[in-house]
């Protein structure tokens, strides 16, 4: 599960030049909750790549709400190519969602401390993600998905399951709507491409609205998970 994020305007964009050879601007968003705007990566229908602000809970094209009820803000591997509110954007409609990392949390003598995961080696993840355009009489929304696989060893003893992290060079073979089934099958399969620290956080960011510098601020040991 991914249910919450960071965004650290720099790192991530060395990791979108290293992807797509442009200087394109990401935000800084310290803490990212579900229905908050998020930074996407995805080409245009003219190819070229773009960073846009989409909200964190998809909206199906077909909802008859701009606010579902179900929870939309990940989206299982396994199951894509059979539900209805994302067989369609992972059809034709895949992008990137821009993290320099993500929070799980753990219970410790009563108190939620949260753990932060984030490349040990690489500027920020690259998640797999799908997005959808609603429109309504008076709004248009743009909105996102993180997609989830089962943790693999490791990685099993944060979380049963965790965020779909891509590698550069995979990027724009996801995002292309001509890679087949098979090859984006392989991309979302449950394993760790990178080497990953795990740190305890202050419980500064277990609020969602808190968005200051001290969402940063760690307060133990980080380890490293390969």
């Amino acid at each position: 599960m991914c249910g919450r994020f960071n965004a650290v305007s720099d790192p991530l964009m060395r990791l979108v030049n290293i992807i797509t050879g442009e200087d394109l601007v990401v935000e800084d968003r310290l803490n990212c909750a579900p229905t908050e705007d998020v930074s996407v990566l995805l080409k245009t229908r003219a190819g070229e790549w773009t960073v846009r602000d989409m909200r964190w809970w998809l909206v199906p094209w077909w909802s008859d709400t701009p606010a579902p009820k179900r929870t939309m803000f990940n989206a299982r591997s396994e199951g894509l190519a059979k539900s209805r509110a994302f067989r369609d954007p992972f059809e034709r409609r895949r992008c990137v969602v821009l993290a320099s990392g993500y929070y799980e949390w753990v219970t410790v003598n009563g108190v939620k401390i949260p753990n932060y995961i984030a490349p040990a080696d690489d500027p920020g993840f690259a998640f797999a993600g799908l997005w959808d355009r609603w429109k309504g009489d008076d709004q248009v929304i743009n909105s996102c998905t993180i997609i989830t696989a089962a943790a693999p060893e490791g990685m099993d003893e944060i979380h049963n399951r965790m965020p779909v992290a891509l590698t550069p060079e995979q990027v724009e073979r996801w995002i292309d709507n001509r890679t087949d089934r098979a090859e984006l099958s392989a991309m979302l399969a449950p394993e760790l491409r990178m080497r990953v620290s795990v740190t305890p956080m202050s419980t500064y960011v277990n609020n969602s609205r808190n968005k200051g510098e001290a969402c940063l601020d760690a307060v133990g040991e980080s380890r490293i998970l390969h």
